[in-house]
Protein backbone atom coordinates (compact mmCIF):
# COMPACT_ATOMS: atom_id res chain seq x y z
CA UNK A 1 0.00 0.00 0.00
CA UNK A 2 1.52 3.34 -1.02
CA UNK A 3 1.68 6.33 1.28
CA UNK A 4 -0.92 8.30 -0.67
CA UNK A 5 -3.56 5.61 -0.18
CA UNK A 6 -2.56 5.16 3.43
CA UNK A 7 -2.96 8.89 4.07
CA UNK A 8 -6.54 8.71 2.80
CA UNK A 9 -7.52 5.91 5.19
CA UNK A 10 -9.75 6.84 8.10
CA UNK A 11 -8.68 5.64 11.55
CA UNK A 12 -10.64 2.84 13.13
CA UNK A 13 -11.25 1.53 16.61
CA UNK A 14 -9.18 -1.60 17.17
CA UNK A 15 -11.77 -3.50 19.19
CA UNK A 16 -9.57 -6.57 19.62
CA UNK A 17 -6.77 -4.55 21.22
CA UNK A 18 -9.16 -2.63 23.45
CA UNK A 19 -10.77 -5.84 24.69
CA UNK A 20 -7.32 -7.29 25.32
CA UNK A 21 -6.44 -4.20 27.37
CA UNK A 22 -9.62 -4.47 29.43
CA UNK A 23 -9.09 -8.22 29.84
CA UNK A 24 -5.77 -7.44 31.51
CA UNK A 25 -7.51 -4.91 33.75
CA UNK A 26 -10.22 -7.32 34.93
CA UNK A 27 -8.21 -10.55 35.12
CA UNK A 28 -4.80 -9.43 36.37
CA UNK A 29 -3.71 -7.17 39.26
CA UNK A 30 -3.74 -3.51 38.28
CA UNK A 31 -0.39 -1.66 38.14
CA UNK A 32 1.04 -0.21 41.34
CA UNK A 33 -0.09 3.31 40.42
CA UNK A 34 -3.64 2.26 41.33
CA UNK A 35 -2.75 1.33 44.90
CA UNK A 36 -3.89 4.74 46.11
CA UNK A 37 -7.38 3.87 44.83
CA UNK A 38 -7.95 1.08 47.32
CA UNK A 39 -10.89 2.99 48.77
CA UNK A 40 -12.29 3.56 45.25
CA UNK A 41 -12.58 -0.01 44.07
CA UNK A 42 -16.15 0.47 42.89
CA UNK A 43 -15.05 3.36 40.67
CA UNK A 44 -12.37 1.22 39.05
CA UNK A 45 -14.86 -1.61 38.56
CA UNK A 46 -17.33 0.83 36.97
CA UNK A 47 -14.75 1.97 34.38
CA UNK A 48 -13.79 -1.62 33.54
CA UNK A 49 -17.26 -3.21 33.38
CA UNK A 50 -18.81 -0.25 31.56
CA UNK A 51 -16.05 -0.29 28.93
CA UNK A 52 -16.36 -4.04 28.34
CA UNK A 53 -20.13 -3.64 28.01
CA UNK A 54 -19.68 -0.87 25.44
CA UNK A 55 -17.45 -3.17 23.36
CA UNK A 56 -19.65 -6.29 23.69
CA UNK A 57 -22.57 -6.59 21.23
CA UNK A 58 -25.99 -7.18 22.84
CA UNK A 59 -27.36 -10.73 22.47
CA UNK A 60 -29.63 -9.72 19.56
CA UNK A 61 -26.63 -8.58 17.50
CA UNK A 62 -24.28 -11.49 18.17
CA UNK A 63 -23.41 -13.97 15.43
CA UNK A 64 -21.72 -17.39 15.48
CA UNK A 65 -18.46 -15.57 14.76
CA UNK A 66 -18.84 -13.22 17.76
CA UNK A 67 -16.32 -14.09 20.50
CA UNK A 68 -17.63 -15.15 23.89
CA UNK A 69 -18.32 -12.16 26.17
CA UNK A 70 -15.32 -11.20 28.26
CA UNK A 71 -17.46 -11.30 31.43
CA UNK A 72 -19.31 -14.62 31.61
CA UNK A 73 -22.73 -15.08 33.19
CA UNK A 74 -21.08 -16.79 36.17
CA UNK A 75 -18.59 -13.93 36.54
CA UNK A 76 -21.46 -11.42 36.51
CA UNK A 77 -23.22 -13.23 39.34
CA UNK A 78 -20.02 -13.32 41.39
CA UNK A 79 -19.28 -9.65 40.75
CA UNK A 80 -22.83 -8.71 41.65
CA UNK A 81 -22.40 -10.40 45.02
CA UNK A 82 -19.09 -8.56 45.44
CA UNK A 83 -20.78 -5.20 44.79
CA UNK A 84 -23.51 -5.88 47.36
CA UNK A 85 -20.84 -6.59 49.98
CA UNK A 86 -19.95 -2.89 49.78
CA UNK A 87 -23.41 -1.83 50.98
CA UNK A 88 -23.60 -0.24 54.41
CA UNK A 89 -26.38 -1.75 56.55
CA UNK A 90 -28.12 1.61 56.96
CA UNK A 91 -27.98 2.51 53.27
CA UNK A 92 -25.48 3.70 50.72
CA UNK A 93 -22.32 1.96 49.54
CA UNK A 94 -18.68 2.17 50.57
CA UNK A 95 -15.77 2.43 48.16
CA UNK A 96 -14.30 -0.83 49.43
CA UNK A 97 -15.79 -3.57 51.59
CA UNK A 98 -13.18 -3.00 54.30
CA UNK A 99 -14.92 0.31 55.11
CA UNK A 100 -18.32 -1.22 55.85
CA UNK A 101 -17.45 -1.87 59.49
CA UNK A 102 -17.42 -1.27 62.46
CA UNK A 103 -21.16 -1.68 62.47
CA UNK A 104 -21.84 0.64 65.41
CA UNK A 105 -20.87 3.64 63.29
CA UNK A 106 -24.51 4.70 62.97
CA UNK A 107 -25.82 3.14 66.19
CA UNK A 108 -26.48 6.47 67.91
CA UNK A 109 -26.79 8.70 64.84
CA UNK A 110 -29.92 10.80 64.37
CA UNK A 111 -30.49 11.29 60.64
CA UNK A 112 -32.96 14.12 61.23
CA UNK A 113 -30.61 16.30 63.32
CA UNK A 114 -27.45 14.92 61.69
CA UNK A 115 -25.85 14.51 65.12
CA UNK A 116 -24.59 11.58 67.16
CA UNK A 117 -24.52 11.09 70.91
CA UNK A 118 -21.31 9.07 70.59
CA UNK A 119 -19.56 10.16 67.40
CA UNK A 120 -16.78 7.59 67.57
CA UNK A 121 -16.60 6.68 63.88
CA UNK A 122 -16.81 8.60 60.65
CA UNK A 123 -19.52 7.94 58.12
CA UNK A 124 -18.35 5.10 55.91
CA UNK A 125 -20.76 5.11 52.97
CA UNK A 126 -20.20 7.86 50.39
CA UNK A 127 -22.26 9.31 47.57
CA UNK A 128 -19.87 8.50 44.70
CA UNK A 129 -19.51 4.82 45.56
CA UNK A 130 -23.28 4.56 45.92
CA UNK A 131 -23.83 5.66 42.32
CA UNK A 132 -21.04 3.43 41.00
CA UNK A 133 -22.56 0.46 42.85
CA UNK A 134 -26.03 1.02 41.38
CA UNK A 135 -24.64 1.46 37.87
CA UNK A 136 -22.55 -1.69 38.27
CA UNK A 137 -25.52 -3.76 39.42
CA UNK A 138 -27.40 -2.70 36.27
CA UNK A 139 -24.38 -3.29 34.02
CA UNK A 140 -23.87 -6.78 35.49
CA UNK A 141 -27.44 -7.90 34.81
CA UNK A 142 -27.61 -11.01 32.65
CA UNK A 143 -28.77 -9.71 29.26
CA UNK A 144 -29.78 -13.19 28.15
CA UNK A 145 -32.28 -13.49 31.01
CA UNK A 146 -34.89 -10.72 31.24
CA UNK A 147 -35.82 -11.80 34.78
CA UNK A 148 -32.22 -11.20 35.84
CA UNK A 149 -32.50 -7.64 34.57
CA UNK A 150 -35.63 -7.06 36.62
CA UNK A 151 -33.83 -8.35 39.70
CA UNK A 152 -30.70 -6.28 39.16
CA UNK A 153 -31.36 -4.25 42.33
CA UNK A 154 -32.39 -7.20 44.48
CA UNK A 155 -30.65 -6.77 47.83
CA UNK A 156 -30.35 -2.98 47.56
CA UNK A 157 -31.57 -1.11 50.64
CA UNK A 158 -33.55 1.40 48.61
CA UNK A 159 -35.22 3.20 51.52
CA UNK A 160 -32.00 3.41 53.54
CA UNK A 161 -30.04 4.65 50.54
CA UNK A 162 -32.55 7.40 49.76
CA UNK A 163 -32.52 8.49 53.41
CA UNK A 164 -28.72 8.50 53.34
CA UNK A 165 -28.83 10.60 50.19
CA UNK A 166 -31.17 13.16 51.78
CA UNK A 167 -28.88 13.43 54.81
CA UNK A 168 -26.04 14.65 52.55
CA UNK A 169 -27.83 17.81 51.37
CA UNK A 170 -26.79 21.12 52.91
CA UNK A 171 -29.10 24.04 53.60
CA UNK A 172 -27.93 25.88 50.48
CA UNK A 173 -29.05 22.92 48.35
CA UNK A 174 -25.58 21.52 47.60
CA UNK A 175 -24.48 17.98 48.44
CA UNK A 176 -21.50 16.62 50.30
CA UNK A 177 -19.78 13.28 49.82
CA UNK A 178 -20.22 11.55 53.19
CA UNK A 179 -21.13 11.97 56.84
CA UNK A 180 -18.11 12.48 59.04
CA UNK A 181 -17.42 12.98 62.74
CA UNK A 182 -15.74 16.01 64.31
CA UNK A 183 -14.83 15.22 67.93
CA UNK A 184 -16.83 17.39 70.26
CA UNK A 185 -19.11 18.67 67.49
CA UNK A 186 -20.92 15.57 66.28
CA UNK A 187 -21.50 14.53 62.71
CA UNK A 188 -21.27 16.86 59.73
CA UNK A 189 -21.51 16.70 55.96
CA UNK A 190 -18.00 16.27 54.55
CA UNK A 191 -16.61 16.46 51.05
CA UNK A 192 -16.46 20.10 50.06
CA UNK A 193 -18.66 22.00 47.62
CA UNK A 194 -18.38 20.01 44.42
CA UNK A 195 -20.74 20.04 41.45
CA UNK A 196 -20.00 16.35 40.89
CA UNK A 197 -21.84 15.46 44.10
CA UNK A 198 -24.87 17.41 42.90
CA UNK A 199 -24.95 15.42 39.67
CA UNK A 200 -24.47 12.12 41.50
CA UNK A 201 -27.32 12.94 43.87
CA UNK A 202 -29.73 13.49 40.98
CA UNK A 203 -28.59 10.28 39.27
CA UNK A 204 -29.13 8.18 42.43
CA UNK A 205 -32.53 9.82 42.90
CA UNK A 206 -33.59 9.02 39.33
CA UNK A 207 -32.35 5.43 39.58
CA UNK A 208 -34.03 4.55 42.89
CA UNK A 209 -36.82 6.93 43.80
CA UNK A 210 -39.58 6.14 41.33
CA UNK A 211 -43.13 7.46 41.64
CA UNK A 212 -44.03 6.22 45.11
CA UNK A 213 -46.83 8.26 46.69
CA UNK A 214 -46.63 9.54 50.25
CA UNK A 215 -48.08 7.01 52.66
CA UNK A 216 -47.36 4.06 50.37
CA UNK A 217 -44.82 1.37 51.34
CA UNK A 218 -41.34 2.44 50.29
CA UNK A 219 -42.08 6.17 50.32
CA UNK A 220 -39.17 8.34 51.46
CA UNK A 221 -39.19 12.10 51.83
CA UNK A 222 -37.44 13.61 48.83
CA UNK A 223 -34.48 15.94 49.14
CA UNK A 224 -35.04 19.60 48.31
CA UNK A 225 -34.89 19.60 44.53
CA UNK A 226 -35.70 23.31 44.24
CA UNK A 227 -32.81 24.25 46.54
CA UNK A 228 -30.47 22.02 44.53
CA UNK A 229 -31.58 23.60 41.25
CA UNK A 230 -31.02 27.10 42.71
CA UNK A 231 -27.54 26.15 43.89
CA UNK A 232 -26.62 24.80 40.45
CA UNK A 233 -28.07 27.77 38.55
CA UNK A 234 -26.28 30.23 40.84
CA UNK A 235 -22.94 28.58 40.02
CA UNK A 236 -22.79 29.93 36.48
CA UNK A 237 -19.63 32.03 36.16
CA UNK A 238 -18.91 35.40 34.58
CA UNK A 239 -17.79 33.73 31.32
CA UNK A 240 -21.03 31.68 31.32
CA UNK A 241 -19.51 28.29 32.15
CA UNK A 242 -20.13 26.44 35.41
CA UNK A 243 -17.91 25.90 38.45
CA UNK A 244 -18.25 24.88 42.10
CA UNK A 245 -19.59 28.40 42.65
CA UNK A 246 -19.92 31.54 40.57
CA UNK A 247 -16.55 32.91 41.76
CA UNK A 248 -14.43 29.94 40.66
CA UNK A 249 -12.95 29.15 37.26
CA UNK A 250 -15.36 27.53 34.83
CA UNK A 251 -14.58 23.89 34.05
CA UNK A 252 -16.05 21.53 31.45
CA UNK A 253 -16.43 18.74 34.01
CA UNK A 254 -18.50 20.98 36.28
CA UNK A 255 -20.48 22.21 33.28
CA UNK A 256 -21.39 18.64 32.36
CA UNK A 257 -22.38 17.84 35.94
CA UNK A 258 -24.53 20.97 36.23
CA UNK A 259 -26.29 20.39 32.92
CA UNK A 260 -26.80 16.64 33.46
CA UNK A 261 -28.10 17.24 37.00
CA UNK A 262 -30.72 19.71 35.79
CA UNK A 263 -31.69 17.25 33.05
CA UNK A 264 -32.12 14.39 35.53
CA UNK A 265 -34.23 16.45 37.94
CA UNK A 266 -37.17 16.44 35.51
CA UNK A 267 -36.30 13.40 33.41
CA UNK A 268 -39.31 11.06 33.00
CA UNK A 269 -38.98 7.73 34.82
CA UNK A 270 -39.35 5.63 31.67
CA UNK A 271 -37.07 7.04 29.01
CA UNK A 272 -35.27 3.92 27.81
CA UNK A 273 -33.67 4.67 24.45
CA UNK A 274 -32.39 1.21 23.63
CA UNK A 275 -34.10 1.35 20.21
CA UNK A 276 -33.30 5.00 19.55
CA UNK A 277 -30.22 6.55 17.99
CA UNK A 278 -30.44 9.54 20.31
CA UNK A 279 -28.15 9.86 23.32
CA UNK A 280 -30.60 12.22 25.03
CA UNK A 281 -34.06 10.81 25.80
CA UNK A 282 -35.90 14.06 26.47
CA UNK A 283 -35.70 17.83 26.27
CA UNK A 284 -35.55 19.14 29.81
CA UNK A 285 -37.86 22.12 30.47
CA UNK A 286 -35.87 22.99 33.61
CA UNK A 287 -32.60 22.98 31.71
CA UNK A 288 -33.77 25.12 28.82
CA UNK A 289 -35.82 27.65 30.77
CA UNK A 290 -33.87 28.27 33.97
CA UNK A 291 -30.21 28.80 33.05
CA UNK A 292 -29.48 32.51 33.37
CA UNK A 293 -27.51 32.77 30.12
CA UNK A 294 -28.05 29.65 28.03
CA UNK A 295 -26.64 31.15 24.80
CA UNK A 296 -23.54 32.18 26.76
CA UNK A 297 -23.15 28.66 28.14
CA UNK A 298 -23.44 27.15 24.67
CA UNK A 299 -20.87 29.67 23.42
CA UNK A 300 -18.49 28.70 26.24
CA UNK A 301 -18.86 24.99 25.47
CA UNK A 302 -18.47 25.59 21.74
CA UNK A 303 -15.19 27.38 22.50
CA UNK A 304 -13.62 24.22 23.95
CA UNK A 305 -12.83 22.48 20.62
CA UNK A 306 -9.66 23.65 18.88
CA UNK A 307 -7.41 22.71 16.00
CA UNK A 308 -4.71 20.40 17.36
CA UNK A 309 -1.10 21.25 16.60
CA UNK A 310 1.51 18.51 16.49
CA UNK A 311 4.23 18.74 19.19
CA UNK A 312 7.74 19.54 18.01
CA UNK A 313 9.63 16.45 16.84
CA UNK A 314 12.27 14.91 19.14
CA UNK A 315 15.88 15.98 18.69
CA UNK A 316 18.11 14.29 16.15
CA UNK A 317 19.69 11.99 18.76
CA UNK A 318 16.29 10.51 19.76
CA UNK A 319 14.41 7.83 17.85
CA UNK A 320 11.02 9.31 16.87
CA UNK A 321 9.42 5.83 16.90
CA UNK A 322 10.38 5.08 20.50
CA UNK A 323 10.50 8.56 22.04
CA UNK A 324 8.02 8.99 24.90
CA UNK A 325 6.84 12.54 25.41
CA UNK A 326 7.44 13.78 28.92
CA UNK A 327 4.92 15.63 31.06
CA UNK A 328 6.61 18.95 30.26
CA UNK A 329 6.16 18.25 26.55
CA UNK A 330 2.47 17.50 27.01
CA UNK A 331 1.88 20.84 28.74
CA UNK A 332 3.27 22.82 25.81
CA UNK A 333 0.60 24.78 23.93
CA UNK A 334 -0.85 22.49 21.25
CA UNK A 335 -3.88 24.43 20.12
CA UNK A 336 -4.94 26.91 17.50
CA UNK A 337 -8.03 28.82 18.59
CA UNK A 338 -10.43 30.62 16.27
CA UNK A 339 -11.48 34.19 17.10
CA UNK A 340 -15.02 32.90 17.76
CA UNK A 341 -16.55 29.40 17.79
CA UNK A 342 -18.35 30.15 14.54
CA UNK A 343 -14.96 30.62 12.87
CA UNK A 344 -13.78 27.10 13.74
CA UNK A 345 -14.91 25.57 10.44
CA UNK A 346 -13.12 28.33 8.54
CA UNK A 347 -9.98 27.71 10.58
CA UNK A 348 -10.24 23.98 9.88
CA UNK A 349 -10.40 24.67 6.17
CA UNK A 350 -7.42 27.05 6.28
CA UNK A 351 -5.33 24.59 8.30
CA UNK A 352 -6.16 21.75 5.93
CA UNK A 353 -5.22 23.90 2.95
CA UNK A 354 -1.82 24.66 4.49
CA UNK A 355 -1.24 20.94 5.13
CA UNK A 356 -2.20 20.05 1.59
CA UNK A 357 -4.99 17.68 2.63
CA UNK A 358 -8.17 17.67 4.71
CA UNK A 359 -6.95 15.46 7.57
CA UNK A 360 -7.01 17.99 10.40
CA UNK A 361 -7.60 17.11 14.03
CA UNK A 362 -9.98 18.76 16.49
CA UNK A 363 -9.22 18.29 20.18
CA UNK A 364 -10.98 19.50 23.34
CA UNK A 365 -9.87 21.23 26.51
CA UNK A 366 -11.78 21.73 29.73
CA UNK A 367 -10.71 25.26 30.60
CA UNK A 368 -9.57 28.31 28.70
CA UNK A 369 -6.06 28.03 27.24
CA UNK A 370 -5.52 24.42 28.36
CA UNK A 371 -4.14 21.56 26.27
CA UNK A 372 -5.93 18.55 24.80
CA UNK A 373 -7.23 15.79 27.07
CA UNK A 374 -9.34 12.71 26.22
CA UNK A 375 -11.73 13.11 29.15
CA UNK A 376 -12.63 16.66 28.12
CA UNK A 377 -14.02 15.32 24.88
CA UNK A 378 -16.56 13.50 27.08
CA UNK A 379 -17.27 16.38 29.46
CA UNK A 380 -17.83 18.83 26.61
CA UNK A 381 -19.52 16.34 24.29
CA UNK A 382 -21.77 15.02 27.04
CA UNK A 383 -22.78 18.55 28.05
CA UNK A 384 -23.60 19.49 24.47
CA UNK A 385 -25.50 16.23 23.99
CA UNK A 386 -27.69 16.96 27.00
CA UNK A 387 -28.37 20.38 25.51
CA UNK A 388 -29.20 18.81 22.15
CA UNK A 389 -26.33 20.67 20.44
CA UNK A 390 -23.71 17.96 19.87
CA UNK A 391 -24.46 17.41 16.18
CA UNK A 392 -24.52 21.09 15.28
CA UNK A 393 -21.45 22.26 17.20
CA UNK A 394 -18.91 19.43 16.95
CA UNK A 395 -17.02 18.46 13.80
CA UNK A 396 -17.47 14.72 14.21
CA UNK A 397 -14.96 13.64 11.58
CA UNK A 398 -12.09 15.84 12.78
CA UNK A 399 -12.81 15.07 16.45
CA UNK A 400 -13.12 11.32 15.86
CA UNK A 401 -9.89 11.39 13.87
CA UNK A 402 -8.05 13.08 16.73
CA UNK A 403 -9.36 10.59 19.28
CA UNK A 404 -8.45 7.50 17.25
CA UNK A 405 -5.19 8.70 15.71
CA UNK A 406 -3.69 10.66 18.59
CA UNK A 407 -5.20 9.24 21.77
CA UNK A 408 -5.75 5.55 20.97
CA UNK A 409 -2.80 3.53 22.26
CA UNK A 410 -1.11 0.72 20.38
CA UNK A 411 -1.84 -1.80 23.17
CA UNK A 412 -5.47 -0.71 23.44
CA UNK A 413 -7.14 1.90 25.60
CA UNK A 414 -6.76 5.67 25.41
CA UNK A 415 -4.24 7.97 27.05
CA UNK A 416 -4.76 11.31 28.73
CA UNK A 417 -2.71 13.17 26.10
CA UNK A 418 -1.10 12.30 22.77
CA UNK A 419 1.76 9.92 23.56
CA UNK A 420 0.51 9.06 27.06
CA UNK A 421 0.02 5.44 28.15
CA UNK A 422 -3.56 4.23 28.60
CA UNK A 423 -5.32 4.34 31.96
CA UNK A 424 -8.76 3.19 33.14
CA UNK A 425 -10.25 6.67 33.42
CA UNK A 426 -9.34 8.01 29.99
CA UNK A 427 -9.76 4.64 28.25
CA UNK A 428 -13.35 4.48 29.44
CA UNK A 429 -14.20 8.05 28.45
CA UNK A 430 -12.68 7.54 25.00
CA UNK A 431 -15.14 4.69 24.40
CA UNK A 432 -17.98 6.69 25.95
CA UNK A 433 -17.38 9.46 23.41
CA UNK A 434 -17.57 7.01 20.51
CA UNK A 435 -20.82 5.67 21.93
CA UNK A 436 -22.09 9.22 22.27
CA UNK A 437 -21.21 10.10 18.68
CA UNK A 438 -23.09 7.06 17.41
CA UNK A 439 -20.80 6.86 14.39
CA UNK A 440 -22.15 4.27 11.93
CA UNK A 441 -18.64 3.00 11.34
CA UNK A 442 -18.63 1.95 14.99
CA UNK A 443 -21.89 0.04 14.48
CA UNK A 444 -21.61 -3.36 16.14
CA UNK A 445 -18.47 -2.21 17.94
CA UNK A 446 -19.47 0.44 20.47
CA UNK A 447 -22.97 0.58 21.92
CA UNK A 448 -24.97 3.77 22.05
CA UNK A 449 -24.36 5.72 25.24
CA UNK A 450 -26.75 7.69 27.46
CA UNK A 451 -25.44 11.22 28.00
CA UNK A 452 -27.24 11.72 31.31
CA UNK A 453 -26.71 8.45 33.19
CA UNK A 454 -23.30 7.54 31.69
CA UNK A 455 -24.20 3.93 30.86
CA UNK A 456 -25.11 2.18 27.58
CA UNK A 457 -28.66 2.82 26.44
CA UNK A 458 -29.63 -0.83 26.95
CA UNK A 459 -28.57 -0.49 30.60
CA UNK A 460 -31.03 2.38 31.09
CA UNK A 461 -33.82 -0.07 30.30
CA UNK A 462 -32.41 -2.47 32.90
CA UNK A 463 -32.43 0.32 35.50
CA UNK A 464 -36.06 1.17 34.76
CA UNK A 465 -37.22 -2.45 35.08
CA UNK A 466 -35.11 -3.11 38.17
CA UNK A 467 -36.42 0.01 39.91
CA UNK A 468 -40.00 -1.04 39.22
CA UNK A 469 -39.42 -4.56 40.54
CA UNK A 470 -37.71 -3.24 43.69
CA UNK A 471 -40.59 -0.87 44.45
CA UNK A 472 -43.15 -3.61 43.81
CA UNK A 473 -41.37 -5.91 46.26
CA UNK A 474 -41.65 -3.20 48.91
CA UNK A 475 -45.35 -2.74 48.22
CA UNK A 476 -45.80 -6.48 48.63
CA UNK A 477 -44.40 -6.27 52.13
CA UNK A 478 -41.18 -8.11 51.35
CA UNK A 479 -38.90 -5.09 51.39
CA UNK A 480 -35.58 -4.90 49.64
CA UNK A 481 -33.78 -6.61 52.48
CA UNK A 482 -36.00 -9.67 52.83
CA UNK A 483 -35.14 -13.13 51.71
CA UNK A 484 -32.92 -12.44 48.73
CA UNK A 485 -30.60 -10.07 50.59
CA UNK A 486 -27.12 -11.43 51.05
CA UNK A 487 -26.30 -11.14 54.74
CA UNK A 488 -22.78 -12.55 54.45
CA UNK A 489 -21.14 -9.14 54.95
CA UNK A 490 -23.13 -8.43 58.13
CA UNK A 491 -22.43 -11.83 59.66
CA UNK A 492 -18.76 -11.54 58.71
CA UNK A 493 -18.54 -8.16 60.41
CA UNK A 494 -20.15 -9.46 63.60
CA UNK A 495 -17.71 -12.34 63.63
CA UNK A 496 -14.76 -9.99 63.17
CA UNK A 497 -15.98 -8.08 66.23
CA UNK A 498 -15.57 -11.22 68.31
CA UNK A 499 -19.23 -12.23 68.35
CA UNK A 500 -20.29 -9.05 70.13
CA UNK A 501 -23.95 -8.34 70.76
CA UNK A 502 -25.85 -7.36 67.64
CA UNK A 503 -26.43 -3.58 67.46
CA UNK A 504 -30.04 -2.71 68.21
CA UNK A 505 -30.67 -1.02 64.88
CA UNK A 506 -29.90 -4.18 62.88
CA UNK A 507 -33.31 -5.60 63.70
CA UNK A 508 -35.02 -2.44 62.52
CA UNK A 509 -33.13 -2.69 59.23
CA UNK A 510 -34.31 -6.27 58.65
CA UNK A 511 -31.16 -8.11 59.71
Amino acid sequence: MNNDNKAQEEPYLNVHRHLRYWKMCIRAPLPHVYLSNESNRLALAYFIVNSITLLTPPPSERTPETPEPLISREDKRAMRKWVLHHQHPTGGFCGTSSLVFPLNSYDTHNFDTKTSDEPDHAGLANITSTLFALQLLALLADEEDEAAGENAFEGVNRVGTLRFLKSLQRQDGSFGEALSDLPGHGRFIAGGYDMRYCYIATAIRWILRGDVKEGSPGWVEDFDTEALARYILNSQTYDRGFAGNSQDEAHAGYAYCAIAALTLLDRPLTTSTSTSSSSVPHKSPLLHSSIRDLPGLIHWLASRPFVYLEPPPPSSDQDPDTYIYQEDDLDDPNFLLPPTPSDLLCLLSQTAEKKGHDKVHVAFNGRTNKVADTCYFWWVGGALANLGRLDSLVDREAARRFLLEKMQHRIGGFGKSPGSPPDLYHSFFGLAVLGLLGDEREGGKVRGFDAGLAVPRETVGVIERARGKLIESEKGGKGSLDGGKELDAVEMGLELRGGAERPKWLGACGY
